[in-house]
């Protein structure tokens, strides 16, 4: 997607959006049906917020070193096939991330992974139970965060030979049809679309050891919902645009069977 040798000088983050990625990061691992081009856009207009790596776990008094050791890990390419969540301990049966580091090293973790101030302040998401950035989508009739994979999850009912309709998708939380988001990204950018823009102080290397502080992001609740034609939007529809074609495939063998 990005251009390994870029010159901007950020060529670890050329194929992210402000340190999130275009693809998803594990949460789910059944079929990603979705219309991947148009997710991939609307994460780089900063409509949608990137699929970023989840924490299993947040609390606010952890350091840099603790916030990535929470981090969920990543599956294997050949896990099982599953439409759930990928697996994940009871936390009541898990402890929960030791406050001493995972592991020792020379260099201290802002250093080698700026990306951990991303998480302070981080928001569970309702549906999938982890944790993301505070720059997270929220739904747009009731404000409640979500996370893009598990928006990604949400569709309509395929249509089926005996059921000839295709229902809008509903808010899992408000159950209002027509679900749909609103993202509002941070202030800051970084990889694509911040070329020949200054990079975040807190992400620098050498600042991030003098006690600059990390990115700020405060969520302020809305007095009133969005139409889901709004302009901010993005509904399920948007990701998988095809769904009128499949109603029409359906409807079109029903009639060729009865003729």
């Amino acid at each position: 997607m990005g251009n390994t040798g870029s010159s901007s000088g950020r060529p670890h983050h050329d194929d992210t959006v402000d340190y999130g990625h275009l693809s998803p990061q594990g949460v789910y691992t059944g079929p990603r049906d979705w219309n991947h081009p148009v997710v991939t856009q609307l994460i780089i207009d900063r409509k949608l917020a990137p699929f970023y790596r989840p924490l299993e776990d947040y609390n606010d008094d952890w350091d840099d070193d603790q916030i990535l050791a929470a981090r969920k890990d990543l599956p294997d390419s050949d896990s099982t096939i599953s439409d759930l969540p990928a697996a994940r301990p009871d936390p009541r049966d898990t402890p929960k991330p030791s406050l001493a580091p995972k592991r020792t090293t020379t260099l201290k973790e802002p250093s080698r992974c700026p990306e951990a101030a991303l998480y302070r302040g981080a928001v569970e998401c309702p549906i999938c139970f982890l944790y993301y950035p505070p720059n997270i989508n929220h739904s747009r009739c009731c404000d409640q965060a979500i996370c893009t994979e598990c928006f990604a999850q949400i569709k309509r009912a395929e249509p089926t030979t005996t059921h000839l309709v295709s229902e809008p998708a509903a808010c899992p939380y408000c159950v209002q049809d027509n679900f749909g988001i609103v993202y509002t990204p941070p202030s800051w950018r970084a990889g694509i679309g911040s070329e020949g823009m200054t990079p975040p102080s807190w992400a620098d290397p050498v600042r991030s050891q003098q006690s600059v502080p990390g990115p700020s992001y405060t969520h302020k609740r809305r007095r009133k919902s969005f139409g889901h034609d709004s302009p901010e939007v993005v509904t399920t529809d948007q990701i998988r645009p095809d769904w009128e074609a499949k109603l029409a495939a359906i409807r079109a063998a029903v009639t060729r069977r009865a003729n």
